[in-house]
């Protein structure tokens, strides 16, 4: 399994979460707080993906370079 599996506007089903179960670390973004998702996920972001995941790659690209 991976170490990071970022989850973008998924809701979190059953077989979904059945299938990452075992990743260390599950980032979710989705707009809806209430999203099953987030009960699973390490860290959550409530949000449009397509505001938040520009803003994210943004940051993961400044922490790589150093």
């Amino acid at each position: 399994f991976p170490d990071l599996y970022i989850a973008v506007a998924l809701s979190g089903s059953s077989q979904h979460m059945a299938g990452c179960s075992g990743c260390k670390n599950i980032v979710a973004i989705n707009k809806d707080p209430e999203a099953n998702i987030f009960r699973e996920a390490r860290f959550g972001v409530v949000g449009d993906w397509k505001k938040v995941l520009p803003a994210l790659t943004e940051k993961v690209r400044e922490l790589v370079s150093g």
